[in-house]
């Protein structure tokens, strides 16, 4: 085995034609490559690897470690900058030049998998696949076959004021809001305007989204009794003076400044939120509220940062092996200490020091009470139409008088089956 760093060039998704952050030698055998190797020869292999920014340095000690305990193979690695969001779109564009190895939100691995851009993970998945929640696992597989590989969970929970509320107090949002906390403070901020935060009130109250496995592009529910249940609740909320709509971070500044009660966000507000509150902080999940005169959970969406792999990769073999390696406990945790990733591994998950952190349970308690993200190529036409709700019920436009009008203008939109 040898090993070359040739430097790092962190490049964003708007400068990939050129180069990337290479890093040397190490060796493949590529069983199902263009190029493979007789047995007990080693392989030269190239891997690009595209990584967010933030990831980089963690990624080529992820590299260098997977070298040394594969003698196989003499892989030449290139990384750049290309966040997940962007990764699967600059794959659509150019599958031939993107990278071998590239993270993914779960939420779209069903679409490229069907488009045929995925390359199955089968090699060495077995290794970690029994630590995964069957979440997790649902949200990377397609007709039974596996997809990607899943780190960290997605989702939002509720941040509180110690200071402000107890325990008991934030389990339910209508004990909170009746609560008086004093002049100038709002009791609960969120974002009805932004559609990967409206569903929560819709699905808690027994909606469905394409479907209870959100595989039937023809269903939505959400403007079903228990929809307009749902979107009354919303109405009321936009109009209760306690509420803060959480435009442009409004609700998170008066959150750190002790002005707010709680707010709903992810783990990557933690690190502002601590240092303004400090041990005031607390963190659960996602409260209970009554709505339609009965009491529901609210469950937003959940989906899962995933390590994917191309399905022309000229590597398969490495590659899937590199992917599953970058998803194993040990890195996983890595990307825990140095970034705050909250793992999905069950070992991980359940660790004291895991538990001890009160972000990681709060994301692991909501996680399991959320649903999947559905992840057909439908879900595209839910953002825009769920958003525009939202913005007309903040803003006064929607009304108890015209919700029912609205909410079948939504499903219509989303679905494209009520004028049909």
């Amino acid at each position: 085995m040898k090993l070359k760093k040739f430097g790092a060039l962190m490049l964003s998704a708007m400068m990939l034609a050129g180069a990337f952050v290479g890093c040397g030698s190490t060796k493949e055998e590529g069983a199902g490559s263009d190029k493979q190797a007789s047995a007990g020869e080693t392989q030269d292999v190239t891997l690009k690897i595209w990584v967010p920014e933030e990831e980089v340095d963690i990624t080529d000690a992820m590299v260098k470690k997977f070298d040394e305990i594969h003698d196989e193979f003499n892989i030449t690695y290139e990384i750049a900058v290309v966040g997940i969001d962007e990764a699967p779109a600059n794959l659509e564009t150019d599958a031939d030049t993107a990278a071998d190895i590239f993270y993914t939100p779960s939420g779209g691995v069903a679409d490229l998998a069907n488009k045929g851009l995925l390359l199955p993970i089968v090699k060495d998945f077995e290794t970690i696949k029994d630590e995964l929640p069957e979440s997790a696992l649902n949200a990377v597989t397609v007709d039974d076959i596996t997809y990607a590989v899943p780190f960290s969970p997605n989702t939002f929970f509720m941040y509180y004021n110690k200071d402000l509320y107890t325990e008991d107090e934030v389990k339910n949002l209508d004990t909170m809001m009746a609560k008086d906390l004093g002049e100038g403070k709002y009791n609960f901020g969120s974002k009805m305007t932004d559609s990967w935060y409206t569903e929560m009130y819709f699905l808690g109250n027994e909606g469905t989204l394409f479907g209870e496995d959100g595989q039937d592009p023809t269903d939505c529910s959400f403007n079903d009794a228990n929809g307009l249940a749902a979107g009354e609740y919303l109405i009321d909320l936009a109009h209760n003076p306690k509420y803060i709509e959480d435009i442009d971070g409004v609700a998170g500044s008066e959150f750190k400044n002790g002005n707010c009660g709680a707010v709903t966000s992810g783990a990557w507000s933690a690190p502002e939120f601590r240092e303004a509150l400090g041990d005031s902080l607390g963190a659960v999940a996602l409260p209970t509220a009554t709505i339609g005169g009965k009491e529901v959970q609210l469950s937003n969406f959940v989906d899962f940062k995933t390590i994917t792999v191309k399905s022309n990769t000229q590597y398969p073999l490495a590659a899937q092996q590199l992917a599953v390696y970058m998803g194993n406990a040990e890195n996983c945790l890595t990307r825990y200490e140095k970034q705050g990733d909250i793992p999905v591994l069950a070992s991980l998950a359940a660790s004291d020091e895991i538990q001890a952190d009160f972000v990681a349970s709060a994301l692991n308690a909501q996680a399991a009470k959320a649903t999947n993200q559905p992840s057909i190529p439908k879900m595209g036409d839910y953002w825009d139409p769920m958003k525009a709700l939202g913005e007309g019920i903040y803003y006064g436009d929607v009304t108890k008088a015209n919700l029912q009008e609205q909410l079948d203008a939504l499903v219509d939109s989303i679905t494209g089956t009520l004028t049909e």
